[in-house]
């Protein structure tokens, strides 16, 4: 290494060495011998979801451990250059963690992939010593020091993060690390290493450099793209802009990749003049709407500099389109979808029933047909549109015979169960794919009852009984225990597909009625738990598209497609099934969309097996609270929303512990959807208390509330608290540990950070109509007396609601009555209080 990019280690607990050159992801899709799977559903959300490891695992695991990676020569690893390995080049790129302090690739693959990457970096010393480093990954770490090989760590177990540590050598200057990366991805893979440093002194980081690229000019363009940000997590009108200062004397050329989630990506390349401090992307109306995710990457010398950032675009016209009737709505939405919606098969249902290209929905159908074939995780949530596509066309000419016979090879050789075997990593464990494999099962043997199903061997006869049986079983339990995935609005849209099919296409009478049962239960649960149209509750599973901004969620048209409000939007894999049955919601539920300013409507219910979620839901005329009552408190987390106060789509507020410090990572847990580690939850009406005891081996040892300032009328701060106004409603937040509003990197603005493992959060709600003015509301919540008798027991005397304690071990007690854990089962409790 004769040029290098120096820099001060990252120091959290120990010194982190996240500085590399990195090759690249080289990817292999695997096959495996096919086997059958054992497991119950839903059964992971409590046990985790290692309890189900696919058979493939088994296979590739124990195969690599009969060997250790190549050692690779690293006399050429430079930015510019390129590393090959089997019979593929991949180009060394310098990493930038952003704040990461793992080197890191997570993402989604839809079917078995081996993955492997080869990192390079220097650790310059002062002096010869001896020190400690520790190695983490979830797949595979081989490391090589100065040429020889120091340990092969191969715990390879599915996003479940092992530990190994090391004692070696280091040499006084130059030390070489190597390291092989492996894994083998299935589905949401958390694909890593972390390596920290334990030592008598300190150490310096020196990754490769070519001599013709200046270090100083990478490093402040680094500095630069660090700090950038976008104003706001949402976009509904105007431009789109970046803010990103210019430190160099010279135009820069930024390389823009956006797209939503798992549509493909459009390229552009935008100019950041000299100087300047923002990169205008266009208008809002030129975008589709979704959650978009962007790369931005820029070069300097031989280096490219790349980034990822998120936000929600959503074209303000289209949340004022309106419409009297539900089939006029059905016939927008459907228009919508087929105009904006991502390229899926049920998009392409509904370009052929409004009459647009024949040719591009058939590619669409296709390119669908493909995955599935492919047995691409998801592919049930597909797969099931064929049935209503088979229904409405096969009988017209308007495709040749044979594309029909490819769409029944489709069905006929699907792998519909954990019983068939199996070498792909689709997920079957969960409540709503279970509901769409039992569905899709149903409707195959339903469609071809005299042909033989080629992955069981079985006729479509026997597939139909079992599909019938597997989905009575389903609704068994179901209407036992309501949705697992409480309210969740990733995953409520996912269970409707299924259900409406069933509706519209199952031959069994019994079964249809279950359907629509269920679809009614759905229909309350969305209207009772929204706020606007939207459903503003806590979630079982969160993904950060979905709890920022919540124009373009699938429950948000569902709500305005049955009731009128919300929005319409493009969300494709619900809707059009719902666009084209007969379906109606229960126009009971109705009023529960609507909260006049004198009211409040309390809402407990109990979801998940043995009622483990207690819900708790207040309404108000101008916002929504909502929590999980004393949900797994202290335990690991997961995708758990625990605690929502929403206002409007984008003036909301939430407590989390992040999982990563990756602010646009992919983990489950991510930044800012669910929870590293599970607070103590409990509310009164609208005043909700957190208590948080986290391992102090968790990574992250802070806390933090989102809090969008620009979003709300009117921010204040004073006695601890953060104050805010939306539309004569309020919102107050408190930390014990104090809490800081962050005023750099891309979440400037909008996240109150509270450090420390063990912590105790308080959200107080209110409006005019409760406390007057904000400043009394101001004045009530200042003079609010709390005694936080260690992190674990917590007393308040709010001027409203009285005195409220909650200690660790025990319930929530409302001037000494201790509030009940019992809910009301699935249907739970709704209480209505109108005042004067």
């Amino acid at each position: 290494m004769t040029s290098g990019l120096q820099y001060e280690p990252m120091q959290l607990k120990r010194t982190v060495i996240n500085r590399w050159l990195t090759s690249g992801i080289f990817e292999t899709k695997m096959k495996f011998v096919p086997m059958t799977m054992e497991g119950n559903i839903n059964d992971w959300l409590i046990k985790g979801f290692s309890i189900h490891e696919n058979p493939c695992r088994k296979e590739f695991v124990t195969n690599r451990r009969s060997h250790v990676p190549d050692k690779i020569d690293i006399e050429r690893a430079l930015p510019g250059s390129t590393l090959a390995l089997r019979g593929e080049e991949k180009p060394w790129e310098v990493y930038f963690p952003w704040g990461n302090p793992r080197v890191e690739w997570s993402g989604f693959w839809f079917v078995p992939t081996h993955l492997c990457t080869y990192a390079v970096t220097g650790v310059v010393a002062s002096s010869a010593h001896q020190a400690k480093l520790i190695l983490r990954t979830c797949g595979g770490l081989t490391l090589w020091l100065n040429g020889s090989l120091v340990t092969d760590f191969a715990p390879f177990t599915r996003n479940v993060e092992q530990e190994t540590e090391l004692t070696v050598e280091l040499q006084k200057g130059l030390n070489e690390l190597v390291i092989c990366c492996e894994d083998l991805a299935e589905r949401d893979t958390q694909y890593y290493f972390n390596i920290e440093y334990e030592g008598p002194e300190a150490i310096r980081i020196r990754v490769p450099l070519d001599l013709g690229t200046s270090a100083e000019d990478v490093k402040a363009v680094e500095r630069a793209l660090e700090d950038a940000y976008f104003p706001k997590d949402v976009v509904t009108s105007g431009d789109v802009k970046l803010m990103v200062a210019n430190p160099l004397k010279e135009r820069l050329s930024f390389n823009i990749i956006h797209g939503r989630s798992f549509d493909g990506n459009v390229r552009k390349v935008v100019m950041l003049g000299q100087g300047a401090a923002e990169i205008n992307l266009g208008k809002v109306s030129g975008y589709e709407m979704g959650f978009t995710v962007l790369g931005f990457q820029t070069k300097v010398g031989s280096v490219n500099i790349s980034k990822l950032a998120a936000l929600q675009l959503f074209p303000q016209a289209y949340g004022e389109i309106q419409a009297n009737t539900i089939e006029e709505r059905k016939q927008l939405a459907l228009s919508c979808i087929a105009d904006h919606g991502g390229p899926s098969i049920h998009t392409a249902i509904a370009q052929l029933k409004t009459g647009r290209d024949v040719r591009a929905a058939k590619a669409m159908i296709r390119q669908g047909i493909r995955g599935i074939n492919e047995r691409r995780d998801c592919s049930d949530f597909y797969l099931i549109g064929l049935f209503k596509l088979w229904k409405e066309y096969r009988h017209t000419e308007l495709f040749e015979p044979d594309f029909w016979e490819e769409l029944k090879s489709c069905v006929l050789n699907f792998r519909y169960w954990i019983d068939e075997p199996g070498d792909d990593v689709m997920w079957f464990f969960s409540e709503n794919h279970s509901l769409l494999f039992h569905a899709c099962e149903l409707l195959g043997g339903q469609l071809f009852s005299e042909e033989t199903f080629t992955n069981s061997g079985e006729s479509g006869l026997i597939h139909r009984q079992k599909g019938e049986e597997r989905l009575a079983q389903w609704f068994e339990r179901f209407f036992a225990e309501g949705l697992t995935e409480w309210n969740s609005s990733t995953y409520i849209p996912i269970d409707v597909v299924g259900l409406l099919h069933i509706y519209d296409l199952a031959e069994s009478e019994k079964l249809r009625a279950m359907a629509k049962q269920a679809m009614d239960l759905l229909y309350g649960y969305i209207a009772i738990n929204s706020h606007q149209g939207f459903v503003a509750s806590t979630f079982g599973r969160s993904n950060e598209k979905e709890i920022k901004g919540h124009y373009i969620v699938g429950t948000t048209s569902l709500c305005w497609i049955g009731y009128g409000v919300g929005n319409v939007n493009s969300y494709a894999t619900s809707n059009v099934i719902l666009c084209l049955t007969d379906y109606a919601p229960p126009k009971t539920y109705e009023s529960y969309l609507k909260v006049d300013v004198n009211e409040e409507l309390i809402f407990k219910n109990e979801q998940g097996k043995d009622g483990y979620a207690k819900l708790y839901m207040y309404k108000r005329a101008g916002y929504a609270m909502s929590s999980i009552y004393n949900f797994r408190p202290g335990l690991p987390g997961y995708q758990e929303h625990v605690v929502e106060a929403f206002f409007t789509p984008e003036a909301q507020v939430w407590v989390n512990h992040p999982g990563e410090r990756n602010c646009f990572g992919t983990g489950r847990p991510s930044f800012w959807a669910g929870n590293g580690y599970l607070p103590k939850v409990a509310q009164y009406k609208g005043l909700s208390i957190l208590m948080y005891r986290i391992d102090p081996k968790h990574s992250v040892d802070f806390t933090h509330a989102y809090f969008p300032v620009a979003e709300f009328d009117r921010t204040e701060q004073a006695g601890g608290w953060h104050f805010a106004e939306k539309n004569g409603a309020y919102i107050a937040v408190y930390a014990q540990n104090g809490s800081e509003l962050m005023q750099t990197g891309p979440d400037r603005g909008r996240e109150l950070r509270s450090e420390g493992y063990d912590n105790v959060w308080l959200l107080r709600a209110s409006d005019r109509w409760e406390s007057g003015s904000f400043e009394q509301f101001m004045n009530d919540v200042c003079a609010m007396e709390r005694k936080v008798f260690s992190p674990y027991e917590v007393s308040i005397a709010d001027r409203k609601y009285g005195s409220l304690h909650m200690p660790w071990e025990g319930h929530l007690s409302v001037n000494g009555m201790e509030q009940t854990e019992h809910f009301g089962g699935v249907e739970g409790r709704i209480e209505r209080i109108t005042s004067t």
